[in-house]
């Protein structure tokens, strides 16, 4: 065809041709720079940004986030900044009066959570997304209202029993673990095990009425070593997918990786779940969340994929960051900096009760020591467990210093910054020192909520309180019953940043260490209270 008409066509193909390059041109831009929001203006932003990854390369910010997040806040002066993951617009705080700001000024526009690719589509496949990483909704708000009862004052004081048992086994199986042929104790012992014991059976114990009395039990260590790998999946620089669309249609071995311990997880998730319905449906007197909600009737009632949720945020979540608070707390105490501290709080738990006796049976019940108090609050603080909190997602614009703060931007807590931010706690928040926390007369007075390693505002931890009384309880009957000492082949990193196992995960695993463990008190009476501990609640696990 010739003339004008074949002359048309052919101009009208290059047309179509130029548009499809530019709308293929745009289309890759947009996936290599854009973001589900814009750039904020008036909140600073790193450089080193690449294509298609934003600052989730080696340069922008390593293998340590937080870390990376908090020099940058440091070294310029920003109280928060914002980065590119991929296509996510995120917002990072990193010091108290920025997380003041956001997460309790502005708490009805950061009660939300974003959702992730990789956890909640196959993590959080199953059993259902936690309380903490739920979106807010109608059950986010059910299941926080349900569990909230069980986190009250009065509801603690009832629970005091399994504070008890899991305090005991802590105590004694670090005990049994330090004694020689000879019964001295003279065998280097290290803690993490014992702790990580601890913390998990009492989640289990809350939950299903179940514990682990063997510490070298298979499942036990399964369970463990599961909760590590589920870490990963919340972490910032482990999945790549949850940022880079593209990367979702690629060969993925973390994909891979999560459906499998998802699977595994599931196998003995249900298994407890099944043997307290068992239990119900049977009549045995059994006490725990799960009974409880499984014979909770009327229009409270909640769903089973809503029990599962709760059951399976506390197993991961309680698990973890008590035990890390722990090990980072006794590793400190041991040290030869920490002697003169757990020397005092000796001191001043014997000055509150007449003997060790009266103090480990009353430990359970109250938090009447102030400087224990003080001391469990330096630990949280100073060895946050998950450095960068889960995300919050903003429901609705608010302001910042003059800085337009959007709907649909992902908000992440910077709790190691936060935490250590001298702003706050003054020139001296590098150092472990519980006495901030008792002088009226410092210029650098934080209130509520004292650190961030809970969390705050509309979507804080629910077991603050229970947590503290947990911790509270470990320390008084450690303290009263032995003096620990650093190994010299095996000490603790005290160092807040150097502790941390694998900066790649969510939630922080202390380096191993080894203490040495010297009884403050015949062993006599250390016996008794075992034995006193071992008959109050013998009745608390049902077969």
């Amino acid at each position: 065809m010739d003339g004008p008409l074949s002359t048309l066509l052919s101009y009208s193909n290059a047309i179509l041709l130029v548009l499809g390059l530019a709308g293929l041109a745009y289309i890759s831009f947009r996936a290599a720079y854009g973001t589900d929001v814009g750039r904020i203006t008036g909140i600073p932003e790193p450089g080193h940004a690449v294509a298609f990854y934003g600052h989730l390369n080696s340069k922008a910010l390593g293998s340590d986030h937080p870390t990376a997040l908090q020099e940058y806040s440091v070294k310029n002066g920003w109280p928060l900044v914002q980065v590119r993951f991929g296509q996510r617009r995120v917002v990072v705080l990193n010091t108290f009066a920025a997380a003041q700001h956001f997460i309790i000024r502005n708490a009805g526009a950061t009660i939300d959570r974003p959702l992730f690719w990789t956890f909640h589509k196959f993590v959080s496949n199953t059993q259902g997304a936690t309380i903490g990483t739920s979106p807010w909704d109608a059950s986010c708000k059910r299941k926080r209202t349900a569990i909230g009862a069980y986190m009250t004052r009065p509801a603690i004081q009832r629970n005091a029993p399994l504070i008890d048992i899991e305090a005991l086994g802590l105590v004694e199986g670090i005990f049994k673990a330090s004694l020689d042929d000879n019964n001295n104790p003279s065998v280097e012992v290290d803690p993490r095990l014992f702790f990580q014991r601890a913390s998990l059976n009492f989640v289990l114990m809350l939950c299903y009425a179940s514990r682990f009395p063997n510490i070298d039990d298979p499942l036990l260590h399964e369970i463990l070593a599961t909760g590590k790998t589920v870490s990963t999946f919340r972490s910032t620089n482990n999945n790549m997918a949850d940022y880079v669309p593209l990367l979702r249609y690629l060969p993925n071995a973390r994909t891979a990786m999560a459906k499998e311990v998802t699977k595994k997880r599931d196998v003995w998730l249900e298994a407890l779940l099944e043997r307290v319905r068992k239990a119900v449906a049977a009549g045995k007197p059994v006490s725990c969340i799960a009974s409880s909600l499984i014979k909770e009737k009327g229009s409270e009632k909640l769903t089973e994929a809503e029990i599962r949720s709760i059951n399976v945020g506390l197993v991961s979540g309680g698990s973890d960051t008590i035990a890390t608070t722990g090990l980072g707390g006794l590793g400190f105490l041991a040290s030869k900096e920490g002697q003169a501290i757990q020397q005092k709080a000796y001191d001043e738990i014997m000055k509150v009760y007449a003997t060790a006796e009266e103090a480990w049976e009353n430990c359970v019940l109250e938090e009447n020591v102030e400087y224990v108090v003080a001391l469990v609050r330096e630990m949280l603080r100073y060895y946050c467990a998950i450095q960068l909190l889960p995300p919050r997602k903003t429901c609705k614009p608010f302001e910042w210093q003059g800085a337009q703060i959007p709907a649909g931007v992902t908000v992440y807590m910077n709790a190691q910054a936060i935490n250590h931010d001298k702003t706050a706690y003054g020139p001296d928040a590098h150092i472990f020192r519980p006495e901030r926390w008792l002088d009226p007369s410092s210029p650098y007075q934080v209130g509520l909520p004292y650190h961030y390693s809970y969390g705050a505002g509309s979507r804080a931890c629910t077991a603050v309180a229970l947590s503290n009384r947990i911790l509270y309880c470990y320390f008084v009957r450690l303290i009263v019953s032995f003096r620990f000492t650093a190994s010299a082949d095996a000490p603790p990193t005290l160092d807040y940043i150097g502790f941390n196992e694998n900066p790649q995960a969510a939630t922080v695993v202390p380096k191993t260490f080894r203490v040495n463990v010297e009884e403050r008190r015949p062993r006599e009476e250390l016996v008794r209270n075992f034995e006193g501990s071992r008959k109050a609640t013998s009745h608390l696990v049902f077969t």
